[in-house]
């Protein structure tokens, strides 16, 4: 198993009314969250940035 930091920007008119299952959903195409957090919102674009650590498997874990 491997930890990561990311950063991801999201971009809010997107997320149709539902913020959290978006950046969750673009979370979980990086790996396993294990905590995020909004660090920046830009309200001029809408969008937001969020950092995020991930875990993901590495192929000698895998069965």
């Amino acid at each position: 198993m491997a930890t990561h930091f990311i950063t991801l920007e999201i971009n809010l008119g997107d997320a149709q009314g539902d913020l959290v299952g978006a950046i969750e959903s673009a979370l979980a195409e990086q790996g396993e969250p294990l905590r995020w957090a909004i660090t920046q919102v830009n309200s001029d674009n809408q969008t937001a940035t969020v950092e995020a650590v991930v875990t993901t498997h590495t192929n000698a874990e895998l069965p």
